[in-house]
């Protein structure tokens, strides 16, 4: 009887792989083993050829749900294999080659089993199966297997043993597997930091008592430590901002169920299935007019008209919920600006005196990770806004070339992220902050250190974004040095236009892309600060077709966090109008500023994002941003309720390359002068933007339009370029990855790959720089 090897490679394991390959084989009567390895899954079976065709065939069709094959393997083999079909002990390749699993959330059997009080894992807050539970959170090496996670050295118990061997339990082979009687333990603390004793069954329906008077805890997750109070309590709501230190940015919301979340907010069919998907997301949903849930809407969303949602992500966040019975709010367990803090005895250092009470368990997190954060437009266009826990770190398909070479892409500073070329798979790290924070770079060197790790990755090439002053970019090049290989920069703006060219498969098209690369800042090939730019990819190349009207950049990355700079600079050429923003400066800051502005400006900025911060800080809504982002948020928040939609635009005529903002302003302030609504006139403004991309892309010839940059986070822009142009033209947006500088670090990465050629140096691509080039 002939002997056959089956190779299966991609996302395969921590799905169940084994055990449904291990239960098919029995089915089917065939002999053999199934084993993990560090590249994938690994099968012998013995028999005729057409069942050996057909189990394969059966695999490949039918594979666990939350599996990905992205490659297999049918051949011949010259081993013998005993009798029977078994799961056997792992192996591990000197490289590995294969997707990461991401944490999966509860999963339906699994909700059911915590909440029936004749199931033995009643109230049992580490509940978990094949199917659902932490998996990179928890991995600390390659293969998957429960002795290679922070459950190592947690024994099951004789019950979970049974489960665990037995081929046709929903629990067989499954690593994370535990009960009541080997349980993983929590511990209570107070603000002291003494562990209350407590029944471990009742800590969730504790918990929930605490936060209805009025307390804030600290609760380990999956990915780490959340900080939660009640969504209706006010006081607790200030106390929270206040100790926290965020004055302002939103806040999301815990709810136990759909029929909770609903009560509060307008759900669309793609956004309900983004808040029951395995990544179990945030996701930001219209709130109703009339909130039945008493939410204290002005203390968690302030001004806003949408609210970030999210159901339990872990049974232990379900069991509070349930036990709670009403919305909560859930924020990373941080001070505002750090990272989330995922070390229990960090989380005891940093935490308390922010939170009343601290939760922690005996189940090490190894790989901190926020929640992830989406929306949807009206139209249902997905827009990532924080790529993270569940998502992160796989990134397939991959629609570019590659070769062997192992490279590293540092990505950007704001809204930072890696990536890794790692042989036939690419991996784009979580979510992980701003790179000029210390603790921020720390996190990001423990997150790079983590992957490298699981995947024996040591880098060949290191990619780094052009910017002189990043701080991501000077730990590049130290690593390179430290590593001894090349590094070389890339330009900003042309690294966003390639991640979304790569995400949508035009990288290797003849047909010309005109890239609309609208954001905040970005190190330009000029020495200036970009952000309103578009790029005309044709041919195999890229170049600046076209870009908003320089103005003064004032103060460097001030500017970033003060709208009110970014209008005086705009208001520079309209003295007259100035007096719209003079409240917002006190005597000695005006005088200051206006002697500033009387002199040459240094460097100047077209960026997209500052000229909406201005029109935001003209309207009076945001001078002094609270956090990033916050002036074109409270902009799009205002537009969305414009009484009258005007389809008037204002001007933003395009001539020699340039796009002139200043008829825009000068419509802006006549409408102003004329006392028009402000809510009419952030929804001119937005529906000029999209105007002028339609007037733009007319003006270029071509119908091919891409979108990237942190501008395009806003749904309301999104739509109306959809509505403007999606039956004239075919338009491209991210898919996997969100349009900010999260996406930086792949685009990095397809640069290289399409305009890099190890041999002859560069193609065609002037905006690649060599740093460094060590032999």
């Amino acid at each position: 009887m002939p002997v056959y090897h089956i190779h299966i490679n991609g996302l395969v394991q921590g799905v169940g792989f084994r055990p449904t390959v291990h239960q098919l084989a029995i089915q089917m009567g065939i002999d053999g083993w199934v084993r993990n390895g560090s590249d994938g899954v690994h099968i012998l079976c013995k028999t005729n050829e057409e069942n050996a065709q057909a189990f394969y065939q059966h695999i490949l069709q039918t594979p666990p749900g939350n599996a990905i094959i992205s490659k297999h393997l049918f051949e011949l083999a010259q081993e013998e294999c005993a009798q029977g079909f078994h799961i056997v002990p792992s192996t591990r390749e000197q490289h590995a080659n294969m997707m990461l699993t991401p944490d999966l959330a509860p999963c339906d059997q699994c909700r059911k089993s915590i909440v029936s009080s004749d199931n033995r894992r009643y109230h049992y807050a580490f509940t978990t199966c094949l199917q659902c539970g932490p998996r990179y959170s928890i991995t600390k090496a390659l293969p998957y297997d429960r002795a290679n996670t922070s459950m190592a050295e947690m024994t099951q118990c004789s019950l979970c043993l049974e489960e665990y061997n037995l081929v046709t339990d929903h629990r067989h082979h499954s690593q994370t597997n535990s009960c009541k009687n080997c349980a993983i333990q929590m511990h209570l603390y107070n603000e002291q930091l003494a562990e209350i004793p407590c029944n471990q069954d009742q800590i969730p329906e504790l918990l929930a008592k605490l936060v209805q008077d009025g307390k804030i805890l600290a609760i380990k997750a999956v990915g780490g430590y959340l900080l939660i109070c009640d969504a209706a309590n006010k006081e607790a709501i200030a106390r929270l901002r206040k100790r926290k230190h965020r004055p302002s940015k939103p806040f999301a919301l815990l709810y136990a169920d759909m029929e909770m979340l609903q009560a509060d907010l307008s759900i669309s069919a793609t956004e309900l299935s983004a808040l029951k998907d395995k990544s179990a997301p945030i996701v930001l949903c219209k709130i109703k007019n009339f909130s039945e849930n008493n939410l204290d809407l002005e203390g968690i969303a302030p001004g806003l008209s949408r609210l970030g949602a999210m159901l339990p992500a872990s049974p232990l966040l379900q069991l509070l919920a349930n036990s709670f019975g009403k919305p909560m709010v859930a924020t990373s367990g941080n001070l505002s600006g750090s990272p989330i803090l995922y070390q229990d005895q960090k989380a005891k250092e940093w935490l308390v005196g922010i939170a009343d009470y601290l939760l922690s368990y005996d189940r090490e997190i190894l790989a901190p990770q926020d929640d992830s954060l989406l929306q949807f437009s009206s139209r249902g266009q997905k827009i990532i806004l924080r790529r993270s826990r569940g998502l992160a770190p796989n990134f397939f398909p991959i629609h570019f070339g590659q070769d062997q070479q192992k490279i590293l892409a540092m990505g950007a500073e704001l809204k930072s992220s890696f990536a890794i070329a790692n042989g036939e798979q690419i991996f784009v790290s979580q979510f992980l902050g701003d790179q000029q924070s210390l603790e921020s770079q720390m996190a990001f060197e423990d997150a790079l250190n983590q992957v490298s790790e699981l995947l024996h990755f040591e880098p060949s090439k290191i990619l780094i974004d052009q910017h002189p002053g990043y701080q991501v970019s000077e730990n590049g090049k130290k690593l390179g040095l430290q590593k001894q290989c090349p590094v070389i920069g890339i330009q900003h703006h042309e690294a966003h236009f390639a991640a979304v060219l790569a995400e949508n498969n035009l990288l290797e098209k003849l047909e010309p892309v005109l890239g609309f690369i609208w954001d905040g800042a970005g190190y330009g090939q000029d020495g200036q600060i970009w952000g309103g730019e578009v790029m005309l990819y044709d041919q195999a190349s890229i170049h600046r077709a076209a870009h908003l009207a320089y103005f003064p950049q004032i103060l460097g990355n001030k500017m970033n966090k003060e709208p009110r700079l970014s209008a005086l600079s705009i208001l520079k050429d309209f003295p007259l109008a100035q007096k719209l923003i003079r409240k917002h400066f006190t005597n000695t800051e005006w005088q200051f500023y206006q002697q500033l502005l009387e002199k040459p400006a240094e460097i100047q900025t077209s960026s997209m994002g500052r000229l909406i911060d201005a029109v935001a800080c003209i309207l009076g809504i945001v001078p002094i941003a609270g956090f990033e982002g916050e002036a074109a948020m409270q902009l799009e928040s205002m537009a969305n309720k414009c009484p009258y939609p005007s389809y008037d635009a204002y001007h933003l005529p395009i001539a020699h390359g340039i796009i002139d903002w200043r008829p825009l302003i000068q419509e802006i302030l006549h409408d102003w002068q004329q006392k028009e609504p402000n809510e009419v006139i952030a929804w001119k403004f937005f529906y000029s933007l999209a105007k002028a991309i339609a007037r733009i892309s007319g003006h270029f010839f071509i119908d091919k339009l891409a979108f990237s940059g942190g501008v395009f986070q806003n749904a309301l822009l999104t739509d109306l370029i959809m509505e403007q142009l999606q039956q004239k033209r075919a338009l491209y947006f991210h898919q996997q990855l969100s349009p900010n500088d999260e996406c930086i670090s792949l685009g990095q990465l397809a640069w290289h790959s399409r305009f890099y050629k190890q041999e002859h140096g560069l193609e065609k691509q002037p905006s690649i720089k060599y740093l460094t080039e060590q032999s």
